[in-house]
């Protein structure tokens, strides 16, 4: 099973969107995929369950809020398997064996990061309870009563908190989608570089508080950046889109060769209601969903190089 956490620092930059096409198009090619939304936006969430749906059969039992509200007692009250649920238009496209699932998110769950913030601030054994919750969603995910999946795509908030660095640790990869300006290009260096601090500082606190004598150290690497929103000139980047993509690749940081160009209405659109747009029969610029499909192969190739070789 690969996790993969989809994340950046800025808003707006496409992560909804990357994280629900990517999975989508690899369920259609057979795989089976769990999407874990843990926005408080919850727009990956909306965008395979209309709000009026959500109130009545998620919000009270079925969200990632419930899993995390256990962790301020201890232990989770449910596990990650028993809030699963699967969208029913976009299952109904897809070709093969493959499925696509979803926990959803929760507008509250700002609330569970500062509350979970809290607790380990408060707590008397401060690196230890640090430790256990930033290590909480792998631990969940391993957990007895989660179907087996071929891959988990997490949406990530765009913050640093402790619900987000449970994901980063959780994750195999990093997928950052970013658009071609200034702050997106700053701030993936920055995001980086917390990254790093982060995995080093829980694999060093293992060593203190783990209590499985062999913990597995985590070692999640950046799959690539994956550039939105661009502007298109003779089927190439504008320019100035392409001074910033090349100064990424100058941080040194993978990117993948396909960038999806601006779209705003073909992705704003959702019709027909919860099928991503890799998904639809017809769409109003084929060149849109083509890309998208690229990019899940670029992405495989990354996670499964034996068997796409360059």
């Amino acid at each position: 099973m690969y996790v993969v956490s989809v994340i950046n620092y800025k808003g707006g930059v496409g992560k909804t969107t990357v994280t629900a096409n990517l999975g989508a198009e690899l369920a259609n090619r057979g795989m089976k995929v769990l999407l874990i939304d843990l926005d408080p936006q919850a727009s990956l969430t909306f965008g395979f369950y209309d709000p009026d749906d959500w109130r009545e059969r998620l919000r009270d039992s079925r969200t990632v809020k419930r899993w995390y509200d256990g962790l301020r007692g201890g232990q989770p009250t449910v596990t990650l398997g028993e809030l699963v649920v699967s969208p029913g238009p976009a299952n109904s496209r897809l070709s093969g064996a493959g499925r696509l699932d979803l926990i959803a998110s929760h507008l509250q769950l700002v609330d569970i990061d500062l509350a979970l913030a809290r607790s380990v601030a408060g707590g008397e054994e401060y690196d230890a309870e640090l430790f256990r919750v930033r290590g909480s969603l792998a631990e969940g995910l391993l957990a007895d009563g989660l179907d087996p999946y071929d891959l988990v795509l997490i949406d990530c908030p765009p913050n640093f908190n402790v619900v987000t660095q449970s994901a980063i640790i959780a994750s195999d990869h990093l997928v950052i989608p970013a658009k071609a300006d200034y702050l997106s290009t700053l701030g993936i260096d920055y995001l980086h570089g917390n990254v790093r601090e982060l995995v080093d500082q829980y694999n060093a606190d293992a060593r203190r508080f783990a209590t499985v004598r062999r913990h597995q150290k985590v070692a999640p690497d950046v799959a690539g950046v994956v550039f939105t929103m661009i502007q298109l000139l003779s089927r190439q980047p504008i320019a100035t889109h392409q001074s910033y993509m090349d100064q990424v690749r100058n941080l040194g940081l993978p990117v993948f060769p396909t960038p999806l160009r601006e779209n705003v209405t073909l992705y704003a659109t959702n019709t027909p209601r919860g099928v991503p747009v890799v998904l639809r029969d017809r769409v109003t610029v084929p060149a849109v969903r083509d890309e998208l499909r690229r990019l899940a192969t670029e992405f495989l190739e990354h996670l499964q190089p034996e068997r796409h070789p360059r």
